[in-house]
């Protein structure tokens, strides 16, 4: 019996001991992964934050390509179910609802490329709808409502699922521009522009074409840059006219066929008034004798001057497309210091002699939009693309033009490739300028 206890006793005590080791036996802490500047650990996974645009978004992937704000770096990370977006007010959306061009703050994972969160930057301003800016200074620099802005270096302009260069913002498009203070990081363009040509034009050329109240001269092989949208463009010469209605896509040529346009004459009686009384009234360089009586006027578009002494000379573009209107016209006093310089170059007074009247109207228009300097404008790539300066065909790249001051459109195009226009504020009048453009994009065959 006394055995059987002691026996006892030792497995209890073997018992406790073994328990005792286990309980005082350490295992070796995981180690924990410093923590990098910008970067948080989540179960010892790093989660990187970073303040970027969005670039591209491709929803078939479900991916975003970013670029670092501040360096220009780009980087693609995807997103899923599990990914939490919002907008600049904090409040909940998908990832169908950020666009192009944002400015956001993210959070992701790097080993796996995996987006977290997407936060729109409320910090950054946004405006909407933006038109009547201006680009100058080599399209580093921006105005719009007179406030001026510096292009960041590294700046994203997006036109629709497109990155574009600053250049290829035409005038009249709408955009949307980001930033903070007064540095301007991503353009989107909301609305763009496409191009508009004629075919089978050869009785109209040196008539006229009206776009959106935009009216132009016809010129051989011309190419317009115009607002995407859909248009009634009237187009007349000598007294024919005609509509046409067309669709202007983005970055797309659209083309008017004037072949089935009736050759015809209509006239109409134009009663014209002026304020002052004796001015003087010239339609197409010719000088109207008498305005007290309607004048006789060929269905179209016509070039309108009236002056007088003391007043600013008024030109503009009347069209005429019915039997009878009325047209009045008011012109604006000069400053007395205005006149008084006037008086002092004036060698000669106003005569009745028809032919001095139209070399005085056209030299005034001239001069207001040649302002030729002798030097010249070089393009020379993309080679074999046709040049359009303003619509105006010029020849095939490489190829030059006369310099002017201000702002034209330079227009790229050729066969089986994306038509492609930019817009450049020609500063430097003293010197020769040189560019080169990267190639057309090809058009994807059907």
């Amino acid at each position: 019996m006394r055995n059987t206890k002691t026996k006892l006793t030792k497995i209890i005590l073997c018992i406790a001991a073994a328990l005792c080791l286990c309980a005082c036996e350490q295992k070796p802490s995981p180690s924990v992964p410093i923590e990098p500047a910008g970067e948080t650990t989540e179960s010892s996974i790093f989660v990187y934050s970073d303040t970027c645009i969005i670039v591209e978004t491709d929803r078939s992937t479900s991916s975003i390509t970013f670029q670092n704000l501040e360096t220009g770096l780009r980087y693609t990370l995807t997103y899923d179910s599990l990914t939490f977006f919002t907008d600049r007010y904090s409040k909940s959306i998908t990832a169908t609802q950020v666009s192009n061009g944002q400015i956001c703050n993210i959070s992701f994972v790097k080993d796996g490329k995996k987006l977290k969160s997407l936060e729109v930057a409320s910090n950054y301003f946004e405006y909407t709808n933006v038109s009547g800016f201006k680009f100058y200074n080599s399209s580093t620099r921006m105005e719009y409502l007179k406030d001026k802005y510096e292009l960041d270096d590294n700046i994203v302009v997006c036109s629709g699922k497109e990155t574009i260069d600053v250049l290829e913002i035409a005038d009249e498009d709408v955009i949307t521009i980001r930033g903070n203070g007064h540095t301007v990081y991503s353009i989107s363009v909301d609305r763009g522009h496409g191009y508009l040509s004629l075919d089978n034009d050869k009785y109209f050329i040196d008539g006229f074409i009206e776009v959106d109240k935009d009216i132009r001269k016809i010129t051989e092989d011309m190419v317009l840059t115009v607002p995407e949208g859909k248009y009634s463009v009237l187009i007349s010469k000598d007294g024919t006219s005609a509509v046409k209605e067309v669709t202007v896509g983005r970055n797309q040529d659209a083309v008017i066929d004037l072949s089935d346009v009736e050759i015809k004459k209509n006239f109409g009686n134009i009663t014209f008034s002026t304020d002052p009384e004796n001015a003087t009234l010239i339609i197409d360089g010719e000088k109207v004798n008498d305005i007290s009586k309607p004048v006789k006027m060929e269905y179209g578009i016509h070039e309108v001057i009236v002056r007088a002494d003391g007043y600013e000379t008024l030109s503009k573009y009347l069209s005429v497309g019915t039997p009878k209107a009325e047209v009045e016209f008011k012109l604006t006093k000069l400053a007395d210091d205005e006149t008084d310089n006037k008086d002092d170059k004036t060698t000669s007074t106003d005569t009745d002699n028809n032919t001095d009247d139209k070399k005085d109207g056209s030299e005034t228009t001239d001069e207001n939009k040649e302002n030729k300097t002798g030097t010249k404008v070089y393009i020379d790539a993309p080679k074999d693309a046709e040049l359009y300066v303003d619509g105006n065909y010029v020849g095939v790249v490489p190829c030059s033009f006369d310099k002017k001051i201000g702002t034209v459109v330079l227009t790229l195009k050729k066969d089986g490739c994306q038509t492609r226009s930019y817009t450049i504020n020609l500063e430097d009048i003293n010197t020769d300028s040189r560019y080169s453009f990267s190639e057309l994009l090809k058009l994807e065959s059907n």
